[in-house]
């Protein structure tokens, strides 16, 4: 684990960001969306060597959020069932996998304000479960996603500043 006092909190544009879209085949329509908050360096860490360039990569660290939003037909919302329990605590026999018939992965870009170097994230969604009789406050089917994040980093060849 890195100390925190070896890390530089950098500041970063936002680019471009973009909602994820899932269809699913009854009709229901998912979007979600992640977002960075922190993009942070290790000044302590060594530095691999890139296998193409030989030039030192730098230890970036990020932090970021995501949101997901479901909008199902009419025929298919209910009264809200109160509390929504964790993933982890919804029995198997409770879940049923769902697959998307059209979905959009977008990239999310930031750019690095002191080297220019550009951040892409992907939000991609592995798998979708519906959750039988759970809704939320909105009286929408309940899905639990499970997801996880793609990066990407080129360094802007203009700035000098890119160590």
């Amino acid at each position: 684990m890195t100390a925190t006092s070896n890390l530089d909190n950098l500041e970063f544009k936002v680019i471009k960001e973009v909602w994820n879209e899932y269809e699913l085949n009854d009709g229901t329509k998912l979007r979600g969306r992640m977002f960075l908050t922190r993009i942070s360096e290790d000044k302590n860490a060594p530095k691999a060597e890139s296998p193409k360039s030989g030039k030192k990569l730098v230890n970036y660290n990020f932090s970021f959020g995501k949101h997901f939003e479901v909008f199902a037909p009419k025929d298919q919302l209910s009264g809200p069932t109160g509390h929504i329990p964790p993933s982890d605590g919804i029995p198997d026999d409770k879940k049923s996998e769902v697959d998307p018939i059209l979905l959009s992965e977008p990239w999310n870009s930031y750019e690095i304000v002191k080297n220019g170097t550009v951040i892409k994230i992907k939000l991609v969604v592995s798998e979708i479960f519906k959750v039988d009789g759970i809704y939320d406050q909105f009286g929408q089917p309940y899905y639990i996603l499970k997801h996880g994040p793609v990066f990407d980093a080129k360094p802007n060849s203009d700035k000098k500043k890119f160590a």
